[in-house]
């Protein structure tokens, strides 16, 4: 909803982040986006951005499960009954909207500024070549101290994307033990930013490794797909 807490991270052109924080409502988000704008500016948002069915899934979270529901990446279900019901709201497709102002299109549109609709779980298994997703989220079934070792698994891989192409540089975060609650969802939220500002810097320069589900129309998820290697 649009009082829940979003991550923020904010890449520049070497892949150096330049700016992270926790940001609250709409205007904060559109404000602080503005606030980091170029002439081509690429964002990824973790969240569904284009919602025009009522019921059931969208084509993109079905072709995005049949590539990663066995490795307990596939995506929930995006309905307008489901989240309208939920939020009132569809809060993605409310910021995508006042993207379109400031001249943000989709994949398909050809614009200088673009915006992703991403997902961190098979983003992350691609990015470093995990089995399956990665347990860091609260969940049914997962402890905190559960959390806190995925997270900083989670934190240790994006670390190393410091010697990927393109990179991503930024400063370490610690998990110790007394984190939990709140300030553990946060750790979460800012680890989710930096890999959702990793995929707009492919597609702003490797667009090419970017897999689109979906498509202009139903709604599309961006996933990183092949080698990013400074080798690759």
């Amino acid at each position: 909803s649009s009082g829940n807490l979003s991550g923020a991270c904010a890449v520049d052109a070497a892949g150096r982040i330049i700016d992270e924080r926790m940001l609250g409502s709409d205007d904060d988000i559109i404000d602080w986006i503005k606030s980091h704008l170029a002439a081509r500016t690429v964002v990824a948002i973790d969240a569904p951005l284009q919602v025009p069915n009522e019921t059931g899934r969208r084509p993109c979270e079905t072709e995005l499960s049949r590539d990663y529901g066995s490795r307990k990446a596939g995506p929930h279900s995006s309905n307008r009954s489901l989240l309208m019901g939920i939020h009132r709201l569809i809060r993605g497709e409310e910021i995508a909207a006042r993207l379109a102002y400031l001249g943000f299109g989709d994949p398909w549109a050809g614009s200088i500024r673009t915006v992703l609709e991403a997902y961190p779980h098979p983003a992350i298994i691609e990015a470093f070549g995990l089995p399956e997703r990665l347990i860091y989220k609260a969940k049914k079934g997962v402890s905190v101290a559960d959390r806190r070792r995925g997270l900083r698994t989670l934190s240790c891989l994006i670390a190393t994307l410091a010697d990927a192409t393109p990179p991503l540089h930024g400063p370490s975060v610690s998990i110790d033990d007394s984190v939990r609650g709140a300030a553990l969802k946060a750790v979460e939220d800012r680890l989710d930013a930096r890999i959702c500002a990793w995929v707009a810097a492919i597609w702003g320069q490797k667009p090419s490794q970017i897999r689109l589900y979906g498509d202009g129309e139903t709604g599309h998820i961006a996933v990183p797909v092949g080698r990013f290697s400074k080798d690759g």
